[in-house]
């Protein structure tokens, strides 16, 4: 299946400014927004994103954690354009894109008043928090596929019978594929779905587990969701994912998978 056929139904959500150093773990670098920029690139339209507002934080997160991230000037800057980019993807998802955010940091071990995992804000709840307030939608399915359980995303929508929270955990890329299939059938209409895409299932990567074709065959199921239960909207975060050589394979394969179930 040739990118190229998608062209005008998907976009990229990226700025250069991911690409700067700030403190965290050394795995999560720059690198793996320049792999995957690096693989998309030319092939799709890149839509530059600006900083989330404090007011958007606060929405999920406690004026204690704002203030300490503020403490940290670079970190601030681009955790604040990652939330960002996320909110500009769930937006273009609105107007009937496909939308992949190329975000750094990592967001969904951001929980409401702490922050662990290389992540400061969480993007997603953000993003999701900030149409739900706005009144833009009514209720939201959120897929987690990232090697670790996104705890902070959980956290803070667990009390939102509007927002479905559904972490896939598993080490057994059958198993993974089945309950990633169940799990979304489990849900009846959402406004919207969005993909905290972790890469780190891979079977090169921590999780030693799921294949660059296991991907594709993860965005139909979430494509087909976003078809039949969501009108077609759809979009998707970076969220772990540190084998540098295949983030772009991996995210390409998603995004065409997600494709192939909306057609």
């Amino acid at each position: 299946m040739s990118s190229e056929l998608y062209s005008d139904r998907i976009r990229i959500v990226y700025h250069p400014d991911y690409k700067n150093h700030y403190t965290t773990a050394s795995c999560e670098t720059p690198a793996r927004v320049t792999s995957i920029m690096e693989y998309l690139d030319g092939r799709f339209p890149v839509i530059q994103p600006e900083e989330c507002t404090d007011e958007d934080i606060l929405l999920c997160h406690s004026d204690g954690l704002l203030t300490t991230e503020k403490q940290m000037p670079d970190r601030y800057h681009i955790a604040r354009l990652a939330a960002g980019g996320a909110i500009t993807a769930a937006h273009l998802a609105l107007d009937g894109f496909t939308a992949f955010a190329a975000i750094r940091p990592p967001g969904h071990h951001a929980n409401p008043d702490h922050n662990w995992g290389f992540c400061f804000f969480n993007n997603m709840a953000i993003a999701i928090m900030k149409l739900l307030t706005e009144g833009i939608i009514d209720s939201a399915t959120i897929l987690d596929i990232d090697l670790h359980f996104g705890d902070g995303t959980d956290t803070i929508f667990k009390s939102y019978n509007n927002v479905h929270v559904l972490n896939i955990q598993s080490s057994n890329p059958d198993d993974f594929l089945k309950t990633t299939e169940s799990s979304l059938n489990s849900i009846g209409h959402s406004d919207i779905i969005a993909i905290s895409a972790g890469f780190d299932q891979y079977e090169k990567d921590w999780g030693a587990n799921l294949s660059i074709d296991d991907y594709r065959k993860i965005g139909v199921h979430a494509g087909e969701f976003a078809r039949s239960r969501c009108n077609g909207r759809i979009f998707i975060i970076l969220e772990g994912g540190y084998y540098i050589p295949d983030l772009g394979n991996n995210t390409e394969s998603l995004l065409m998978g997600i494709m192939q179930g909306l057609s």
